[in-house]
């Protein structure tokens, strides 16, 4: 019998979900799958890199405001939380595209390297979620909130 940690379960399982949601993107044009559940939400396109000196994570979140963003640092695992809301015009429509995202999203990244908690930044500019996170040598503390700002 093969061991697989349960991490390494986490990110097969969010490589086959990012796999699956392009195929249904990309081969079947649709952005809102019948398949897809309630409660995964959207998935806001995010860039995950790594330097000599630190990790940096860019998530593509135009239209929703920072205090709709929750980021959270567990072990390993950083974790993105957000809404964004539906705009209202007031005015009935008749869509004959719709391919922007609304509603809860959440992303799980595996982080490659330990990071030191205590100089990890933010910036939220045009549209864009910038977190960086600079690497240590040891493992920090367990769960960490981190303010968006």
């Amino acid at each position: 019998m093969i061991n697989i940690n349960p991490a390494q379960r986490m990110r097969d399982f969010d490589d086959i979900s990012d796999e699956l949601d392009f195929l249904w993107s990309n081969y079947f044009k649709t952005r809102r799958p019948v398949l897809m559940t309630l409660e995964k939400g959207w998935k806001p396109l995010t860039d995950v890199y790594e330097t000599d000196q630190e990790i940096v994570i860019v998530m593509d979140i135009a239209g929703i405001s920072p205090q709709d963003v929750k980021v959270q640092l567990d072990g390993s695992v950083l974790t993105l939380r957000g809404i964004r809301r539906e705009y209202s015009s007031g005015v009935k429509r008749h869509y004959h595209k719709m391919e922007i995202d609304f509603g809860l999203f959440e992303r799980r990244i595996e982080l490659p390297a330990p990071v030191d908690h205590e100089r990890i930044s933010t910036r939220y500019s045009q549209g864009f979620l910038e977190i960086r996170l600079p690497k240590r040598e040891v493992k920090g503390p367990g769960k960490i909130i981190i303010e968006v700002k």
